[in-house]
């Protein structure tokens, strides 16, 4: 299976170098069309031309080494604006199959869990966003900046049986591809949400649970991933996400936007939120 396309904002003096070996690993993995942004911020530069030729022949050499991943359809664009306003324009126009994103771009500032361009691209996209996280050892210094490979290696699905988890489905699907060691399909009875329900009710929503999540392993045993397993649990939703990310390790999280109990005028649920934010793995978050 291969994506139909990608849209890769960068930014070229910052955190980019480190993104570049991702980006290629993803692009391995099977994408038709890539199209690489960078957008010069009009609130931090004029535009020198000297600077604009130097980032052209940064954007060419990328595309150099995606093409090399073998995509044939790979464009470079540099563009003066908002970076997150021109992102999300550009996402609207020609919505691509996935827009992939590092959590830090030019600040990189630790203390930030995750930069103000991601920040608003993630919270109005309405496309599937992967936020590369990036690790920040000196504020301000692109050289001291890591990012894991083996981006597909264990793989933490979350799962509420919502229409947006079903959307994550046919991306896990595509991940196969990266010969993933582990899948782990999970769902927690958030007891946020269920302080009126009784025991009895807990154990009935555990019974019908644990059968979704069995049909869910049947739909991924196909996909030749060795280890294929689910896990139920009930207490806090972000606690116990937090907790089985720490003992499982994924190198990514794949999770819908919102969940049943999210109101329409959410734009992001509360537990995405602070999984983007406080996760040590990769995030993607499908709308």
């Amino acid at each position: 299976m291969k994506m139909e396309s990608m849209l890769v904002p960068l930014e070229v003096h910052g955190a980019a170098t480190v993104m570049c070996p991702a980006v290629e690993e993803i692009a391995r993995l099977g994408v038709k069309r890539v199209e690489l942004v960078y957008v010069v911020n009009i609130r931090e530069t004029a535009g020198d031309p000297a600077i604009i030729a130097h980032d052209r022949q940064v954007m060419d050499d990328w595309k150099n080494r995606i093409e090399a991943c073998g995509v044939t359809g790979v464009n470079v664009e540099i563009a003066k604006g908002i970076p997150w306003i021109e992102i999300l324009e550009r996402a609207e126009a020609s919505p691509p199959s996935l827009i992939v994103m590092g959590s830090h771009g030019r600040s990189l500032i630790p203390r930030m869990l995750i930069g103000s361009q991601t920040e608003n691209v993630l919270h109005q996209v309405k496309v599937p966003l992967l936020i590369l996280r990036i690790s920040i050892m000196k504020e301000g210094d692109p050289n001291t900046c890591t990012l894991k490979s083996g981006i597909f290696r264990r793989i933490l699905y979350l799962t509420d049986f919502s229409t947006e988890a079903e959307r994550c489905i046919p991306l896990i699907g595509w991940m196969a591809g990266a010969k993933p060691e582990q899948l782990v399909i999970m769902h927690v009875q958030d007891t946020r949400r269920l302080w009126t329900v009784s025991q009895d009710q807990i154990s009935e929503f555990n019974k019908k649970d644990a059968k979704r999540l069995a049909d869910l392993k049947a739909r991924f045993d196909h996909l030749g991933i060795p280890q294929v397993v689910t896990e139920l649990v009930t207490g806090n939703a972000i606690d116990e996400i937090l907790a089985v990310e720490d003992s499982f390790q994924p190198t990514i999280i794949v999770m819908g936007a919102k969940g049943r109990t999210s109101s329409v005028s959410s734009l992001l649920g509360g537990v995405t939120e602070a999984v983007v934010h406080r996760a040590k793995a990769h995030v993607l978050v499908v709308r």
